[in-house]
């Protein structure tokens, strides 16, 4: 522990060949940061790339590479490129002059470079002091490369095998709850001295040490969510509105709902977040320049919603609904109940199991379905193969290859632009991503007991099966919605996703709509009147986090609609003798 404690500070690179112009970067840097920090200075590229070789030779590290270094894209001996092979989690800012950004030059300089890769922003050098538009852009690549090498402040251990699923489990629990823990093997020095300070003995099943010491002996979900200061009681009473899921679109629904005084108790059985979670950097999401990790995205949203007054059952696992006269009684496991008088399907989708027999005794070891940070800095120098072909395919193999001594995409079929957005598809072709099309997993062969070696693919085409090197895979392919603990009343299409709106009636007919003759569903609304369905769980949903966060927004018009006719309409006043 105190060896950690002991390291140098890392190290801000500043790179400028103008004397100036590098003075302009470094003082008010060493002002605000060098308490944290070592600031260092180069006088142009050549000086740069020596003082990268001489951070990595020492076995020091680098945070962050502020350069004006604008040497074509590709360039092998680049300040960028060099920073990111000698320290792959470096963040890098290529400074401008304030309105250079008009200047074509120097605003194609500032896109090739994001385009490929090469820089994660660009920076406005400082013009005057003290220049919070410049320190704010630090900060943030100082948050993010602190967030990146687990710098962060760590409450929590977790004490157990690597190859065992569960302790893979727990660590993408805590890391999805933006909870940044440690990860130590049960043998090493620092587990040992933990545990017999707590008294504990490692019985072979991992072990969760607390900020207050306490150790959880192989926690289940629901007392790792009490544990980090998150609720799973479930509240009495009939609320307005029960939103089940809190991806996206159950997030986005429960901070207008509460915001607009709503009664909202959101249940989510895993992580906040959902599937979008998981993802490493959304690049396209609005309002977010730089990108935005799913998991900071969800954690924000989730705090939004509960500053407004919505109520969370974290872990807990809706198992069936019930539709009476009264709204609905929402079936909670193991066996609890919640009263509403409207619900929001949000449940979303999971990724499809893969098939292929010599994945499965691996998954949570090397086998993943989605990718998280806590798995991708564990694939130093590792071949990986993702399996996939859609954004969440591209954004996991962008965040992998920062690590990875190789990353190959395999898909069914032929190419991406199908289903992967184009800039994703630019970004992995700079970063040297192999492609495989007209391919499938079919099976695959094992180093170890704990360990993948080889994946055999097979051609779509011909048959032809065929080996590749794989130490760990990760699977992001089509994916199932959670419905089938819906009442009948509930009208789905044949894969279980929920039918809503005009395609109600197009689809069931009138029979189908459990509302009065006079009445049809609002675009949102499934078959059972008061019941709303958003998000990818719905069919027809466009599969992408802005269109989930705009569904879960406008659906809470319609739950007002609902609610309000729900409310007795007023009598003629009593006759007064």
């Amino acid at each position: 522990m105190e060896a950690r404690a002991s390291r140098p500070p890392a190290a801000i690179l500043v790179v400028a060949a103008d004397e100036a112009a590098r003075s302009a970067l470094l003082e008010p840097l060493e002002r605000r940061y060098a308490q944290d920090y070592r600031v260092v200075g180069a006088a142009g590229p050549e000086a740069g790339l020596a003082a990268i070789d001489e951070l990595r030779a020492a076995g020091g590290d680098l945070a962050l590479v502020l350069a004006d270094d604008a040497s074509p894209v590709g360039a092998h001996d680049s300040v960028f490129a060099a920073a990111r092979r000698a320290f792959p989690d470096v963040r890098r800012g290529f400074v401008i002059e304030w309105g250079s950004w008009a200047d074509r030059r120097t605003a194609d300089a500032v896109l090739q470079l994001m385009s490929h890769l090469q820089i994660d922003y660009y920076v406005v050098r400082p013009t005057h002091s003290p220049d919070e538009s410049f320190h704010r852009a630090v900060t943030d690549f100082l948050r993010e490369w602190e967030a990146s090498v687990g710098k962060r402040h760590r409450a929590f251990t977790v004490i157990g095998d690597g190859a065992q699923p569960r302790t893979h489990e727990l660590r993408r629990l805590l890391d999805r709850a933006g909870v940044p823990a440690d990860h130590l093997l049960p043998d090493s020095p620092d587990a040992l001295a933990l545990l017999a300070e707590a008294g504990v003995d490692y019985a072979g099943v991992p072990l969760v040490r607390t900020p207050g010491g306490t150790v959880l002996v192989d926690p289940d979900d629901a007392e790792l969510a009490r544990a980090h200061g998150l609720t799973t009681t479930l509240p009495s009473g009939v609320r307005d509105v029960v939103v089940i899921g809190a991806g996206p679109a159950g997030l986005a629904a429960a901070v207008y709902a509460a915001s607009e005084g709503l009664d909202t108790l959101v249940l989510e059985a895993e992580s906040i977040g959902g599937q979008a979670g998981s993802s490493s950097l959304i690049r396209n999401y609005l309002g977010f320049s730089r990108g935005v990790s799913g998991a900071e995205l969800a954690q924000r949203a989730f705090q939004q919603a509960w500053v407004f007054g919505a109520r969370f059952g974290h872990t807990r696992r809706v198992t069936g609904m019930r539709v009476d006269d009264d709204g609905f009684e929402v079936q909670v496991a193991p066996d609890e109940t919640v009263r509403a008088r409207a619900v929001v399907l949000a449940t979303g989708v999971s990724y499809r199991r893969l098939a292929a027999p010599g994945l499965q005794p691996f998954v949570g070891a090397s086998v993943f379905y989605g990718a998280t940070s806590v798995e991708a800095r564990a694939q130093a120098g590792r071949d990986v193969l993702v399996v996939g072909g859609g954004n969440s395919a591209g954004q996991a193999a962008l965040h992998l290859a920062r690590y990875a001594g190789s990353v190959t995409i395999v898909v069914r079929g032929e190419g991406l632009a199908a289903s992967m957005s184009r800039y994703l598809i630019d970004q992995l072709d700079a970063m040297g991503v192999r492609l495989i099309t007209g391919a499938r997993v079919v099976d695959a062969s094992a180093a170890s007991a704990d360990r993948l070696e080889r994946v055999v693919l097979e051609r779509s085409s011909s048959g032809e099966r065929f080996e590749v090197p794989a130490d760990a895979v990760f699977i992001t392919i089509g994916a199932r919605p959670h419905t089938e603990w819906l009442p009948s009343e509930v009208l789905r299409d044949q894969w279980g996703s929920v039918i809503t709106g005009p395609e109600v009636l197009a689809e069931g007919g009138r029979r189908a709509w459990r509302g009065g003759s006079g009445t049809e569903p609002a675009l949102l609304e499934t078959s059972v009147p008061g019941c709303f369905a958003v998000g990818d769980v719905r069919r027809g949903s466009v599969k992408r986090v802005a269109s989930a966060v705009g569904e879960g927004s406008v659906v809470i018009s319609s739950v007002h609609q609902h609610l309000g006719a729900l409310v007795p309409t007023p009598g003629p006043p009593p006759l007064v003798e």
